[in-house]
């Protein structure tokens, strides 16, 4: 009798041991489906499972799995291929609007013109302002969406080189000085006496500063401040925005960049001037960052690398 039970008592801890050793490799399995598929989500790879076990059950899973990553790979090699197909349509049809809605604009310019130096009617010369305003929405519109098609196409050429970026933002605000004054803003400018380089494409950063400028003017014109602050640190250079208007929420700072998102109401523009902003200072290695307090301040910055 305890010859038996030793017998027993051997083949159940023999059993217990083999279930211990094909848990352990269960368990490393799992761990590894587990680590590689987070591994592919970070990364760009069209990579699959590559599973050295025994157990059927997991190569079966593991199969699955694969079959699902093809599918997905190929499905997202066709969503490229259409998404540029379309950037490279819209480009197309942009740049055949601007022929055209280049005249309309000169033929409106001309007609204002005309108005406000004769005699007509003040209605008359009120429909040839609207005339001219809406033509410069329209021509507006049509430049951001040529140049979000062509960042999406890849068409976009830029030349990165060491630029100094104290005389580009010097440049930049004195477009806007007769608007400012105008609009009867306070502007304050701090920019660094001495030259400060980083690596960008002039015209590229140019155009981030004008959509925020333009920003800060239409959204946060309310508050009848615009300011621009240049600072440096040991590898990156920073353009802050700031304006003093009504701000913007958590939810807003969120979806503010988001192409055709604005605060405000659609006729006010295309809602893709921060997207392009956004878009364009990727481009060049830099990146876009908002802060906003409602009803005190909003300060989008410029980050560039020195």
């Amino acid at each position: 009798m305890l010859v038996l039970f030793i017998v027993l008592s051997a083949v159940l801890i023999s059993l217990l041991i083999w279930q211990k050793i094909k848990y352990r490799a269960l368990e490393k399995d799992i761990a590894y489906i587990s680590s590689r598929l987070e591994s592919l989500s970070l990364t760009s790879e069209n990579g699959f499972l590559l599973l050295p076990t025994n157990c059927n059950a997991v190569k079966e899973l593991g199969a699955s799995i694969n079959r699902l990553l093809q599918d997905f790979y190929t499905d997202k090699a066709d969503f490229k291929k259409s998404q540029k197909a379309m950037a490279q349509v819209l480009t197309n049809i942009s740049h055949d609007i601007r022929t055209p809605l280049t005249v309309l604009k000169g033929n409106s310019e001309m007609l204002f013109s005309k108005a406000k130096e004769s005699s007509l009617p003040e209605s008359f010369q009120a429909m040839a302002k609207k005339i001219d305003q809406k033509a410069d929405q329209l021509t507006a519109t049509i430049n951001d969406y040529f140049t979000m098609s062509k960042i999406a196409s890849g068409d976009l050429i830029l030349n990165l080189q060491k630029e100094n970026i104290s005389q580009i933002c010097h440049e930049t605000v004195l477009d806007y000085y007769d608007l400012l004054e105008e609009q009867q803003f306070e502007v304050n400018i701090q920019i660094p006496s001495v030259p400060v380089f980083a690596d960008t494409d002039k015209e590229a950063l140019q155009r981030i500063l004008k959509k925020l400028i333009d920003n800060a003017i239409r959204h946060g014109g309310a508050g009848k401040y615009m300011g621009l602050r240049l600072t440096t640190s040991e590898d990156s250079v920073k353009i802050q925005i700031e304006d003093h208007g009504k701000g913007m929420s958590p939810q807003q700072q969120k979806q503010i960049f988001a192409r055709n998102y604005t605060t405000v109401g659609k006729s006010s523009g295309s809602g893709l001037g921060l997207a392009i902003a956004k878009s364009l200072a990727r481009q060049i290695g830099g990146e876009i960052q908002v802060h906003s307090i409602p009803d005190e301040k909003t300060v989008f910055s410029v980050i560039l690398k020195s």
